[in-house]
């Protein structure tokens, strides 16, 4: 438990957010679920393992998005050795991003100019009910490319369709929500967390068909 601990509270230190609360007697113990769930999603959807991590060692990653789960994501791909440029709509927000992980900012315009091995959306943009925008145009997108939608409601957003539409290898926001829910679930209970049961649940609530 020490361990942990330890490593919870490294990862809150280092992404400057937590999204997990547990109270023990006067002391309050904070996690962040988001970057493990997102990290672990990834190297799942290339193969999981060691392999994996090292596959992402030196890619480029542009991440969508500078608010709590942009810096889950950047703070996971960072220490992976992945190569992240920052954008966001608040040009002030990105640069605040980059600055803390030392990485990469572009312009939120200039989004598309970078050649992008992964590509993360961090933003509201897709979700319900706006299910009908993308963050990213779809031109831009390559078969090689690893896209990631932090959307989950709905599972399939645009950006995903496109995505599988041009071939790109897909990780879906309801992959990330079910793994974080059940680092959460284990924080609490102490149990593992019942993943099928809480993905089934997910995709009935959002009305999403199962892939």
């Amino acid at each position: 438990m020490v361990k942990k601990l330890t490593e919870a509270d490294a990862a809150v230190r280092g992404i400057g957010a937590a999204n997990t609360v547990l109270f023990d007697g006067r002391k309050r113990l904070g996690y962040n679920t988001d970057h493990r769930a997102a990290m672990d999603s990834l190297e799942a959807a290339i193969g999981g393992g060691e392999e994996a991590q090292q596959r992402l060692q030196d890619k480029t990653a542009v991440v969508l998005g500078a608010g709590g789960v942009g810096k889950a994501i950047v703070y996971g791909l960072t220490r992976r050795g992945v190569n992240v440029v920052a954008t966001d709509i608040n040009a002030k927000q990105a640069l605040t991003l980059a600055q803390r992980f030392e990485c990469r900012t572009v312009e939120w315009s200039a989004r598309h100019s970078v050649a992008a091995d992964l590509l993360f959306n961090c933003t509201p943009v897709g979700m319900h009910p706006n299910v009908d925008e993308t963050p990213y145009e779809k031109h831009h997108l390559r078969p090689s490319t690893i896209v990631f939608d932090a959307v989950y409601n709905p599972e399939n957003t645009l950006l995903v369709k496109e995505a599988r539409n041009r071939n790109c290898t897909v990780v879906t926001g309801v992959d990330m929500f079910v793994r974080q829910a059940c680092q959460q679930y284990e924080l609490f209970t102490g149990q593992a967390g019942p993943a099928e049961l809480m993905r089934d649940t997910i995709r009935r609530a959002i009305g999403a068909a199962k892939v």
